[in-house]
């Protein structure tokens, strides 16, 4: 008896809980969020501006995590693979239908200061610009936030179908229910890179409203799966060895999650080359202007540092974008063994996740109004951009804590990866 009561109160201690990881990232976001509106809303005139383009950065960024884990939950209920079963739920409990709530409720700092942040916001800069008047009828603030209802009903209302879905299904057991999540996750994707490509459009590329790109909604949309997927991969690997994850762990396992890991990095790549070489196949001034804000021959980058140091510092970012989020990661992952381990394949997603901060820093920042660089007129601006990623953060970590605690981190109407290991065995 002491002997089995000893073996189950190790497994409780081993079994992982991500729920614990709410009331700490509750305090933290609270606390950066205040810190982000006071130097937003009560600053001089220059912090105004330059708080206001790092919590676009950090907004950014934690929205296309969210949507990155909505569309991998579209693509595992369309067609129910193997690989995704082990991520499902970390899936569901970050791009849920709570936190799509949270983040449009943390927009609205964004839409307070909708004429500071887009030029086609403010109707003085449209008067003097003929293009901003041509863009007028689809690129104005009320037109601009019916788009952001659309997109809140549409994401929040099917990730919470699909969500009370898959919940009803482990109390019932009732394979038609994942039968329905099939038949509805279909037209879901079509309709999620539809609305994503009009929301990046709408919240980054109308940033610079004189430029376009045809490959923009693809590229935004497959670097947001990417750091959604490798987040995702991290978590699941850096707990391979806790219950529910150690129970279906596996070298295959592994290299299935590595494999879309691979996938999506050669995406990115192609996706990314494809902008360039259309740009620069076009050798347009407005579609250039892209890649002038963000290379060594920028001429309007601002800040209290050498313009030299700048623009050596973007082409550094950029250069990290290429062999970071590209090469290293094709190399690693094409390899075996990165993908036969846990900690391995840990280690390649976290590296993964880290250069996504660099690529979603580059297309956001240079893009803000006046092509702000890496330092503001106050205060060095890398800090608030910190500061705004991690209170937006904080706050993304607690609704993920918060929901994960809600629902079996592994389903349990969903046997196929367990029945695999004693397959294997």
């Amino acid at each position: 008896m002491t002997t089995t009561t000893h073996d189950t109160t190790e497994q409780e201690s081993r079994s992982l809980n991500l729920g614990r990881l709410a009331p700490a990232a509750s305090v933290i976001g609270f606390i950066g969020l205040v810190v982000c509106m006071v130097l937003m809303f009560t600053g001089n005139d220059a912090m105004k501006t330059q708080m206001m383009g790092s919590y676009m950065f950090g907004f950014i960024f934690w929205i296309g995590i969210t949507l990155g884990f909505f569309g991998l939950s579209l693509l595992h209920n369309c067609v129910r693979g193997n690989w995704s079963v082990s991520i499902i739920r970390i899936l569901e409990a970050g791009g849920g239908y709570v936190s799509f709530i949270v983040m449009f409720a943390l927009f609205l700092p964004i839409l307070a200061n909708l004429k500071a942040m887009y030029a086609w916001a403010d109707p003085a800069k449209v008067a003097a610009d003929s293009l901003l008047k041509f863009k007028s009828p689809y690129l104005n603030p009320t037109f601009f936030m019916v788009r952001l209802a659309i997109y809140l009903v549409l994401w929040a209302g099917l990730a919470w179908f699909l969500r009370n879905s898959a919940l009803r299904q482990e109390q019932s057991k009732d394979f038609k229910l994942e039968s329905g999540r099939s038949s509805w996750a279909a037209p879901g994707i079509v309709m999620f890179f539809l609305t994503c490509t009009f929301a990046f459009t709408d919240w980054v590329m109308s940033l610079e409203p004189h430029w376009y790109s045809t490959m923009y909604g693809t590229w935004t949309i497959i670097s947001a799966s990417l750091g959604g997927l490798s987040l995702a991969t991290l978590i699941f690997c850096l707990n391979a060895d806790k219950m529910p994850f150690k129970s279906v762990w596996r070298p295959d396992l592994g290299k299935d999650l590595g494999n879309m890991l691979f996938v999506l990095t050669m995406l990115w790549g192609y996706t990314s080359l494809s902008q360039f070489l259309i740009i620069w196949n076009g050798n347009l001034p407005e579609t250039a202007s892209y890649y002038m804000a963000r290379s060594s021959n920028a001429p309007h980058l601002g800040g209290n540092i050498e313009p030299v140091t700048q623009n050596l510092t973007w082409g550094l970012i950029g250069l990290i974008g290429i062999i970071g989020q590209f090469f290293i990661p094709f190399f690693a992952l094409i390899t075996p063994r990165t993908k036969k381990t846990a900690m391995n394949l840990a280690k390649i997603a976290g590296w993964i996740f880290v250069v996504h901060i660099a690529d979603v820093y580059q297309y956001v920042i240079p893009a803000l109004p006046g092509g702000r660089g890496l330092a503001g007129p106050a205060t060095p601006a890398v800090a608030t951009d910190a500061l705004a990623w991690f209170a937006i953060g904080a706050i993304w970590l607690f609704v993920f804590g918060s929901m994960a605690k809600k629902a079996p981190l592994l389903p349990t109407y969903d046997t196929r990866l367990q029945e695999a290991v004693q397959n294997a065995h």
